[in-house]
């Protein structure tokens, strides 16, 4: 019998066949060696590489009695690899009329979040996971230096995945920007339409951009911004259902959603919620999570042009587990994402 939720095991099924490789930078972090042998009894990958000192990895794996040719020990005291590194964020930083500052340099080609992003960047792992021994800040760097944005999309992001029972929903942003301007909730709307396609080809994508006021019902500059947020987004992509300024009740409970904004296409239907700012949709999950029983899957980084996810300090085993599938069937091209 399979012990994995739906949504796990919907994720597992997908990744396998696929000749996937997941990257984790914290291989001498015992929760991360754990993720791995979780990982590795699900038989979705075809390879695992661990990052980190290869004697304490070595002693981790064999504490937790893990041998597979599937996972591998990337030893990130590696002198070339080290240098591999830091000459391709040389290469990258040169690219934009940049140059890495001497004090940096050191430092730059050993960080194990450096090495996989050089990894990723050159084809060498599909996905990589970091984050539960470093901040989102270091985690986002990596990213942005060593990857780079996709491209028409300039705002890095971060959604959740909440799911209770048929329900089934993405909010954004719940963790990178603070006070994003119209243009940026226009960027985050369309990296959460992405990730939603990924994660959910059967569904069709329906946009709200939420607000404290409905259609006009209300007048101030935070709802000015929101409202011409869902303009430049319609404007993008006008294939996508999308509505805005929506309150929450609007944007979810179809009788109210028919009352505060009849003909729409996405009142009291939506799926993809973007929040105002980091502060409604950080508060915002974690309500849906605590008190409404919803899963919240993630953080998802989203925007970069290949996937790089971020993790809670706080995270476990299986939270680690979670979001290297996640990472993975974000990697996979649309036909078979």
């Amino acid at each position: 019998m399979n012990r994995h939720d739906p949504f796990v095991a919907q994720l597992i099924s997908r990744c396998r066949s696929q000749g996937a490789r997941l990257a984790l930078p914290e291989g001498d972090d015992p929760r991360v060696v754990t993720a791995a042998g979780l990982l590795l009894e699900t038989g979705a990958l075809a390879a695992i590489l661990l990052f980190g000192k290869k004697d304490k990895i070595e002693a981790l794996l064999k504490a937790a009695k893990i041998s597979d040719p599937t996972i591998q020990i990337i030893d990130a005291e590696d002198q070339d690899l080290a240098s591999k590194t830091l000459s391709h964020f040389e290469s990258r930083a040169r690219a934009k009329d940049k140059e890495i500052a001497a004090d940096e340099r050191a430092a730059l080609g050993s960080s194990v979040l450096n090495q996989a992003a050089y990894y990723l960047a050159e084809g060498k792992v599909d996905a990589v996971v970091a984050g539960c021994a470093h901040t989102t800040a270091n985690v986002i760097r990596a990213s942005l230096k060593g990857v780079g944005m996709k491209q028409g999309i300039k705002t890095l992001s971060g959604s959740f995945v909440m799911i209770k029972a048929e329900e089934v929903f993405l909010f954004s942003d719940c963790g990178v920007v603070a006070d994003p301007k119209a243009e940026q909730l226009a960027d985050i709307a369309q990296a959460t339409v992405d990730t939603f396609r990924q994660l959910f080809p059967t569904k069709r994508p329906k946009v709200a951009f939420l607000s404290f006021s409905t259609k006009g019902s209300a007048e101030h500059p935070r709802i000015t911004k929101v409202s011409e947020a869902t303009a430049i987004f319609k404007k993008r992509a006008p294939d996508i259902d999308a509505d805005g300024e929506l309150q929450f009740d609007a944007a979810y409970v179809p009788d109210v959603g028919q009352r505060k904004a009849p003909g729409s296409k996405v009142a009291g239907s939506a799926n993809c919620f973007i929040f105002p700012d980091l502060d409604a949709g950080n508060i915002g999950y974690k309500i849906a999570q605590r008190l409404g029983g919803f899963q919240a899957y993630g953080p998802i980084l989203q925007g970069s042009e290949k996937p790089y996810l971020d993790l809670s300090r706080g995270a476990s085993a299986k939270d680690i587990m979670v979001s290297g599938l996640l990472a993975i069937v974000r990697s996979l091209p649309e036909s078979k994402a």
